[in-house]
């Protein structure tokens, strides 16, 4: 009687144990994914204004380029070789940052949206109130 009495004490004390390691376990993953999601959200903002800061470059850069044509067909000054060249060089500069931006904006919207999903499908609630009560919730 004695060892089933001990036997089931360790029971409690081993399962009271493992669901604060599981609880401890939770809170890391969530802190873990909510700093993902905000990284990813900076890499996706970051993406965006780079594509639209390159589109207005790209455009900027063809309109000088067009520009020095028009006003010197020949490039015989050397005002109109270095405005084609600034157009050159801005056109090249944007097509370069719309190019870097679509690619962050695409990965990180992509895992801004895996980790959303990582921390909202999984959660293990505990009340240590006198009523011990557990719930497993899995979402998806």
């Amino acid at each position: 009687m004695k060892k089933t009495i001990l036997i089931m004490m360790m029971c409690v004390l081993f399962s009271h144990f493992t669901l604060q390691a599981q609880v401890q376990d939770q809170n890391k993953k969530k802190f873990l994914y909510e700093s993902k999601v905000q990284k990813f959200n900076t890499m996706r903002n970051a993406g965006i204004v780079l594509t639209i800061g390159g589109a207005v470059l790209t455009i900027a850069g063809i309109s000088t380029m067009s520009n020095a044509i028009a006003d010197d067909p020949d490039m015989v000054t050397d005002a109109g070789t270095s405005k084609f060249l600034t157009g050159y060089l801005c056109t090249a500069l944007g097509l370069t940052a719309s190019g870097g931006g679509i690619v962050l904006w695409a990965i990180g919207g992509a895992k801004k949206r895996s980790y959303t999903q990582k921390l909202n499908s999984l959660s293990l609630n505990l009340n240590p109130a006198p009523r011990q009560m557990v719930s497993l919730a899995y979402r998806f």
